[in-house]
């Protein structure tokens, strides 16, 4: 059809002009090819009216704000850069994984305060507040999984003041144990809190910049021209491609392996699925949106296939977290993250009466516990990770909420379909702001935990954390296994492919 033909009455003929200037610009642009279909009009993600558009207060208070949580996102990741770069950069003189000691006691210390002479009166309280708080497995195990140790309250005093041990006092009242050798597999490194941040705050920090780019759009004049890609910079490109490229492909990539075997994967976000519901709105409108306005099949069909990729993230999402509900409630892991190595438990330091098939037959020895620090965070990782991953949901749906909320309503009033339909249209503009202004309101939340909890990894650095590790011992069989240290975030350890960690915590995979 005509360009001519499709003119409103009315129209000055200078904006008619304008847009045949830019359409022959396209057709002899960096596309390389003519195109015969019309240019959409490109329409903004959130509609502003003239009275907010020209409140210069609040639009330099909205942009401040946004710019200060951006501003904390970026502190806390680059806070995060500075602690992995020196967990990786870490002296493992006698901790690696390549010393003939490492199957015993892992990157821990262990073998030093095991080796030290045990209190006996120490051990006697001790050892009866283990047997009194290690609920979390059967009977037969217990574990240690602080730096503090209990004791029974037999008096008021005690129970006022118990007295406190630390984590060495503690192992060295395991003298004589049999120390059970193994192997880590790739999952005995999931979960560090550093790594559950960065998968928030990485996405936070993208969806903040959307926010204000959308905004940014809104406050433009109604008629400032669309200049077509030109309105995407570069930095746009780059965080596109960082979506596509990370929390879609390679997190895909990520999900089929953890799928094949999640005991041989490595931690895999759980809220990756969020990067795709960004993108399937944001390509809808202005400036995104731009770059598809002479391809309208283009302009339908990617929003579409973005929230379909979406809620397939979303339900393996599910999945994952099914299978590391222990890990995430810190309830004890599921998943075998060690190999017992039974040819190496006679040659083990301490006693046992068990045979070394039957030790190795004790699955719970084998599993991850999470280990917390006395300078632990209180607003841990795992559970950082876990409830924005359920926010988010929330908030994906909240639109679908007031939807039912308002044909309820409607339907109890009597209205007509046609009233109805409007309802819901009006309804819909309202309240369906677009996925990155919801999560821009979630992290404007988590931005100053994440900023706290930055400080915190910088005061603790080298405070309390001193190669500590969980391990769980079987009191019949007087034998332990020790797990690996996360003093260091498991980033200390050359092997169980750090750089590949790494990598998938950048990407958000």
């Amino acid at each position: 059809m005509a360009r001519g033909n499709g003119r409103r009455a009315g129209k000055p003929t200078t904006e008619i002009d304008y847009s045949a200037l830019e359409d022959q610009d396209y057709r002899h642009g960096g596309s390389g090819h003519e195109s015969q279909a019309s240019p959409v009009k490109c329409t903004n993600g959130i509609e502003l009216s003239d009275f907010v558009r020209n409140w210069k207060g609040l639009k330099y208070f909205v942009f401040a704000f946004l710019g200060m949580g951006l501003a904390g996102a970026a502190f806390f990741l680059a806070v995060a850069v500075a602690v992995i770069v020196r967990s990786v950069t870490t002296d493992n003189t006698g901790f690696d994984p390549g010393h003939p000691d490492f199957a015993l006691y892992k990157n821990s210390r262990f073998k030093e305060c095991y080796n030290l002479v045990p209190d006996t009166q120490n051990c006697t309280a001790i050892r009866a507040g283990l047997r009194a708080h290690s609920t979390r497995l059967s009977n037969e195990f217990g574990y240690v999984d602080n730096t503090a140790g209990w004791a029974v309250y037999g008096s008021a005093e005690r129970r006022e003041n118990p007295p406190i041990y630390d984590w060495c006092q503690i192992v060295s009242c395991f003298n004589g144990f049999k120390i059970i050798p193994s192997e880590a597999r790739p999952s005995a490194t999931i979960l560090p809190d550093i790594v559950c941040w960065w998968i928030v705050m990485a996405t936070c920090a993208s969806a903040l910049y959307h926010t204000g780019k959308q905004l940014w759009a809104a406050y433009q004049s109604k008629d400032k021209p669309c200049e077509g890609r030109r309105e995407i910079s570069w930095l746009d490109w780059i965080l596109i491609a960082y979506d596509i490229g990370g929390p879609i492909l390679f997190w895909w990539v990520s999900f089929g392996l953890f799928a094949a075997d999640p005991a041989q994967s490595a931690t895999i976000a759980l809220t990756a699925w969020v990067a795709a519901w960004k993108l399937g709105s944001v390509t809808k409108y202005h400036p995104y949106s731009c770059a598809l306005q002479y391809h309208p099949r283009a302009r339908v069909w990617i929003p579409r296939l973005l929230n379909l990729m979406a809620l397939l993230q979303w339900a393996g999402g599910v999945y994952i977290m099914v299978v590391y509900l222990g890990d995430l409630s810190s309830k004890g892991s599921t998943l075998t993250s060690y190999d017992c190595l039974a040819s190496g438990v006679a040659a083990a330091p301490g006693s046992t009466s068990c045979s070394a098939a039957d030790l190795c037959s004790k699955t719970p020895l084998f599993r991850n516990l999470d280990l917390r620090y006395g300078d632990t965070s209180q607003i841990g990782g795992r559970y950082t990770l876990l409830a924005f991953f359920w926010t988010w949901t929330l908030m994906a749906i909240t639109p679908f909420i007031f939807l039912l909320i308002g044909w309820l309503g409607s339907k109890l009033v009597g209205d007509s379909s046609e009233k109805m339909k409007e309802d819901a249209r009006y309804i819909w503009r309202v309240v369906n702001l677009g996925p990155h202004f919801y999560i821009a309101f979630t992290t404007l939340i988590c931005v100053g935990f994440s900023v706290a909890y930055a400080v915190h990894m910088l005061q603790t650095w080298d405070s309390t954390r001193n190669r500590e590790a969980p391990f769980t011992f079987h009191y019949e069989c007087n034998a332990l296994h020790v797990e690996l240290s996360p003093w260091r975030n498991f980033l200390d350890l050359s092997e169980y492919s750090r750089a590949y960690r790494i990598v998938k915590m950048a990407f958000v995979a």
